[in-house]
C-alpha cells in the first residue's frame, strides 16, 4: 500500500472511531435517562404501596369496629331477652 492509501484508511478509521464515540455517549445519556425514570417509578410505586397499605389498614380497623359494634348490639339484645 502506498502512504497516501494508508493515510486515507487511517482517516476513515479515525472518523469511524469518532462516530462510535458519539454513539456511545448518546447511548450512555439514554441509559442515564432510563435509569432515572426507573428510579422515579420505583419511588412512586413505594409511595403508592405505602398509601394503599394505610388505606387497607384503615378499612380493616373500620370493619373491626363495625364487628365490635354489632357484637355489642347482639349482646345487649341477648341480655334484654334474658332479663325478660
Amino acid at each position: 500500500m502506498k502512504v497516501h492509501e494508508l493515510e486515507k484508511a487511517k482517516r476513515a478509521l479515525e472518523s469511524t472511531v469518532e462516530e462510535q464515540k458519539t454513539q456511545i455517549e448518546e447511548l450512555e445519556d439514554q441509559l442515564q435517562i432510563m435509569e432515572d425514570a426507573k428510579l422515579r417509578l420505583e419511588v412512586n410505586m413505594q409511595a403508592l404501596k405505602a398509601q394503599l397499605d394505610r388505606e387497607l389498614q384503615a378499612k380493616d380497623e373500620q370493619a373491626d369496629e363495625g364487628k365490635r359494634a354489632v357484637l355489642r348490639q347482639v349482646q345487649l339484645q341477648y341480655r334484654k331477652h334474658l332479663g325478660s
